[in-house]
């Protein structure tokens, strides 16, 4: 954040058990639609070269990256409560906040407004074991 002061810190962890069961319940797509934004997609789609098994989920490239990114999107809007525009032309939750790899594989968050105006960055640390994946962010 080169300096800049961080006005929040937000915290998620997500159950891998509870994502296969949304995935199992509905479209992967209407998911993927809603939370990822055109990049991360890309990304995702480039991931799903094979059918979603949800045996073997806990593994599956696919899963896991959906994974990450609705935690650490959950835990950017914890940390930018303060940034939120009160109105919803403005704000367009999932999308706001997007989770792209830096050039050392790093995640890098940009949050943007409801215009895709980008408002700034912030920082996310990704971690999962097993059945959880936890995310950090700062903003």
């Amino acid at each position: 954040m080169n300096g800049a002061f961080a006005h929040g810190i937000g915290v998620d962890i997500l159950h891998l058990p509870r994502l296969i069961s949304l995935l199992s319940r509905r479209p992967t797509s209407k998911l993927t639609g809603r939370i990822l934004t055109t990049n991360e997609l890309a990304e995702f789609q480039r991931l799903s070269t094979e059918p979603l098994n949800y045996s073997s989920a806990l593994s599956n490239p696919a899963i896991r990256f959906l994974a990450t990114r609705w935690a650490a999107k959950e835990a950017a809007y914890k940390a930018s409560t303060n940034l939120i525009p009160t109105t919803k032309e403005q704000w367009m939750g999932w999308k706001n906040f997007e989770i792209l790899k830096g050039p050392r594989g790093e995640p890098l968050l940009t949050i943007r407004d409801g215009n895709g105006e980008k408002i700034r960055n912030g920082q996310v640390s990704i971690s999962h074991d097993g059945e959880y994946v936890i995310a950090i962010a700062m903003v």
